[in-house]
């Protein structure tokens, strides 16, 4: 089941770099940080976040929706018979799961589910 709109984020080459800007220019609080590999703000009901190229979805830059959901299980066959390509499947251990894949525009989604607690 779908819960919410979960993040937006952006592919940045110099976390440090990328995270002062948005701390000091839009004084974004901190909610989240995993050494140069993520940063995550609070942006209101959508987080807005930064992430490595290695942890990102998106290889050739632009933001990527995060959609938070119950399972990725049930997602895959309903992408499938929508045409969407499949690009990344990743177990973060304790923070959760992703499944990265392309619309039938070609835009970059990813659905995340947490880990169960």
């Amino acid at each position: 089941m779908f819960k919410r709109v979960q993040s937006v984020y952006y592919t940045v080459k110099d976390m440090d770099r990328a995270a002062s800007f948005y701390e000091t220019v839009f004084g974004l609080k901190l909610k989240f940080r995993d050494g140069a590999r993520w940063a995550q703000f609070d942006g209101g009901n959508v987080s807005l976040a930064l992430s490595s190229p290695e942890e990102s979805a998106s290889l050739e830059g632009g933001a990527v929706a995060a959609l938070e959901v119950d399972d990725l299980a049930p997602y895959e066959a309903k992408l499938a018979e929508a045409g969407c390509t499949i690009i990344q499947r990743r177990d973060m251990g304790a923070h959760g799961s992703v499944l990265a894949f392309r619309d039938p525009e070609g835009n970059i989604v990813q659905l995340f589910a947490k880990a169960a607690i």
